[in-house]
């Protein structure tokens, strides 16, 4: 009787380790890049740009990065960017989290989440409807800067849940929640960053500056930079809508980070790998023990911001992100693939 007692207990642990969440892979948005041809004509922008805002996080855009630390302090980490710039970032709270990317010691860049932070002119929490009353909004975008003019050309997706929108000198993509029509981040660029980025499809006229590849060296510390991000970004968004806090997890994250490698080097996209199998074979291959593990993989984003906005936006994806059971997570990233391994971890009993 005590062996076929523990042979339940065994089986049922089984069943219940082997427990997973997951969904069809998600890639990022189209960003195909066209010159300007008899065929591809740039337009001319037709209403007036928006005003810069005059207070808020978007000032600091152009600023010389002494009066960041006169405001702010030392960042906590200075992480690079696969686009030039170095990430200082600032995870002030489970409530306000800003990353801003310093170029040549001026801030060229700037992500914010959270519903304390001040992105004037709008408000994090803020409804589209009322975004669109008073902003200008255009599927077509033109930045003119010295090395030509480019257009930026957004779908119907975008203009739901990424909208760009001029600023004066600057520009503003917002992130909105399609399922609550709600501003959920935003990120402030100056024009030649977001011509480096391209974040949208676009035309260009003039030359187009040739893509630094970053080295191997300067991917491995980029993709370890992302991870961090995507950590931190997703433990916001998960208070915002009253979820606990997950804690890291490194063995999960090892797992994550090979997944999203193999997927790169192998030229796949799926939570199948071909040689470690499901979630599941590949968390237990590495010792990981879980009642509950789920998976959230992505491909394509430009960078961390992008991906965890992508989750966000997809039904199946979103479930796992905010999925209360979880209690750790550990993210892998290798290149532009992106690997989310949640776990729901077996209790301590002392």
């Amino acid at each position: 009787m005590r062996i076929l007692i523990i042979l339940v207990i065994i089986l049922f642990i089984g069943i219940y380790q082997g427990q997973k969440q997951e969904n069809e892979p998600l890639k990022g948005p189209e960003t195909q890049t066209l010159k300007e041809d008899n065929e591809n004509q740039l337009n001319q922008s037709i209403e007036a740009p928006g005003e810069r805002p005059a207070s808020g996080l978007s000032t600091w855009i152009g600023k010389d990065t002494k009066k960041v630390i006169e405001a702010l302090g030392d960042p906590e980490r200075v992480e690079p960017s696969s686009y030039g710039y170095e990430w200082w970032i600032y995870p002030i709270s489970d409530k306000q989290y800003i990353q801003i990317g310093v170029n040549n010691h001026k801030v060229v860049t700037l992500f914010a989440i959270g519903n304390q932070v001040d992105v004037a002119p709008y408000k994090l929490g803020q409804r589209l409807e009322d975004i669109y009353r008073f902003t200008i909004v255009d599927s077509e975008i033109v930045v003119n800067d010295e090395s030509g003019a480019y257009q930026f050309e957004l779908n119907e997706e975008d203009l739901n849940t990424r909208l760009l929108v001029t600023l004066g000198d600057i520009y503003a993509q917002l992130y909105l929640d399609k399922f609550t029509g709600r501003l959920t981040s935003i990120r402030f660029l100056d024009s030649q960053t977001l011509i480096e980025m391209h974040p949208y499809e676009m035309m260009y006229r003039g030359e187009l500056a040739e893509e630094q590849e970053p080295s191997e060296d300067e991917w491995d510390k980029v993709n370890r930079a992302s991870e961090q991000q995507i950590f931190d970004i997703t433990n916001v968004i998960r208070h915002q809508f009253e979820e606990d806090i997950l804690k890291w997890d490194e063995e999960t994250a090892m797992v994550a980070r090979g997944h999203s490698q193999e997927m790169y080097e192998e030229d796949y996209f799926s939570h199948d790998s071909p040689t470690f199998g499901n979630l599941s074979e590949r968390l237990e291959s590495e010792n990981v023990m879980f009642k509950t593990a789920g998976e959230n993989i992505a491909s394509q984003y430009s960078d961390a911001p992008e991906a965890v906005h992508g989750w966000l936006n997809s039904e199946g994806h979103r479930k796992i992100l905010l999925e209360q059971k979880f209690t750790h997570l550990g993210v892998g990233v290798y290149k532009r693939y992106y690997t989310q391994n949640f776990i729901e971890k077996f209790e301590d009993k002392e």
